[in-house]
């Protein structure tokens, strides 16, 4: 069916505020330098509510990479002061290199090592990010930093019944799901920007695991934490789930198929329906943060980041009910999380009766704004 027109005209309110408010706030007092170079130091871990640079005496490493992804994805849409920025925040980020292919977790403010261990959810982004940026820079180094940093990752955190450990040095606790869900995002973008086999070779490993382990087949939604052997956790049994991973994998399962045309509509749909019954406000529109596997809310609190990761999984369903929801996921950033903060920036979570009670404006949601955008804008297109 067609897309209703009021879906286009929010679109380009999402639109104009993005281009015209959040890059060019971000691209000023997001980044961390001088005068010449304001991104010298890359870009600050989060603002002030004020929306001034708050500075927590840290910088970790996801955080750059989806700076980094966020800008590059500006940049190719034609917001050209954003070509400096990256070229900026990828040189700040080699101050984490520790060898090829390995990284730290965080730095200091001004690019010192902090956290010399290597943390799964890190490389994945970093490795997501430097796919993007190479599609900017037309540069292999970038290519080349991403195949190294795979390599590493399958010699220093496999384990022998699959998966990856989620921390080198190892730390005990609990498999998650989490960081293989974006690794699987960094390998498709990987192989989407070289369009060589080898660089999707541990998509397919990623999928196999999801099909066996990660997603519950009986109940129909994705699992998060898992012991040793890859079941989840007997006792006590883990019983929530999170609305914006289950949008996050729909929508990775259907990149997968876009990319070898290997389909799982049935585990897309069942996690689609399951959020729909549960973890939708049917009147607002908002999305929970948790849900327990019986349907049951934990918490109706609503984070940012849930939002836009439901725009990215409803924009795939194309039917009325999936464009009213759709409607409002849209209208309710322009609204609620982009308003009573500085223009540009957002608010990070609605608690459970909806009001606001945020103490700062993280960074690291750019990525899921951008993402979000993006997945609308290609459906539109």
């Amino acid at each position: 069916m067609n897309i209703p027109h009021h879906i286009h005209s929010q679109y380009d309110r999402f639109t104009r505020w993005l281009f015209d408010s959040a890059f060019p706030y971000w691209g000023t007092i997001g980044g961390d330098g001088s005068e010449q170079k304001p991104f010298q130091w890359g870009a600050h871990e989060q603002l002030k509510m004020d929306g001034s640079p708050d500075l927590p005496g840290y910088k970790r490493l996801r955080v750059q990479a989806r700076q980094l992804y966020s800008f590059t994805q500006g940049a190719l849409l034609g917001w050209t002061q954003a070509n400096s920025i990256t070229e900026q925040i990828y040189n700040f980020m080699q101050n984490a290199q520790l060898g090829e292919g390995h990284w730290a977790k965080t730095l200091t403010r001004e690019g010192n090592i902090l956290d010399s261990s290597s943390d799964l959810y890190d490389l994945a982004f970093l490795v997501f990010s430097l796919a993007w940026y190479a599609r900017l820079s037309k540069d292999q180094r970038p290519i080349q930093q991403a195949r190294q940093t795979v390599q590493w990752i399958e010699r220093f955190m496999a384990y022998p019944q699959r998966g990856y450990k989620n921390i080198v040095p190892f730390i005990s606790g609990y498999r998650q799901q989490n960081p293989h869900m974006h690794l699987l995002e960094a390998i498709l973008a990987l192989y989407e920007t070289t369009g060589e086999e080898q660089d999707l070779v541990m998509a397919h490993k990623l999928i196999d695991l999801f099909e066996t382990n990660l997603f519950n087949h009986q109940a129909g939604v994705l699992e998060e934490y898992f012991v040793e052997s890859w079941m989840p956790v007997p006792f006590p049994p883990i019983t929530e789930v999170e609305p914006g991973h289950q949008y996050e994998w729909i929508w990775l399962l259907s990149e997968y198929e876009r990319l070898t045309g290997i389909s799982h509509k049935t585990e897309m749909q069942r996690m689609y329906d399951f959020n729909e019954r549960h973890a939708v406000d049917q009147l607002t529109g908002l999305v929970a943060d948790k849900v327990q596997k019986d349907g049951t809310l934990v918490n109706k609190s609503a984070r940012l980041w849930v939002q836009t990761e439901a725009i990215r999984a409803t924009s795939l369903m194309q039917d009325e009910k999936s464009y009213q929801h759709l409607s409002k996921i849209v209208n309710n950033l322009l609204r609620r999380y982009f308003k009573n903060c500085p223009n540009g920036t957002w608010q990070d979570q609605l608690t459970h009766c909806y009001h606001y009670n945020n103490t700062k404006i993280p960074t690291s949601s750019f990525y899921h704004i951008v993402s979000g955008y993006m997945q609308l804008h290609h459906t539109l297109q």
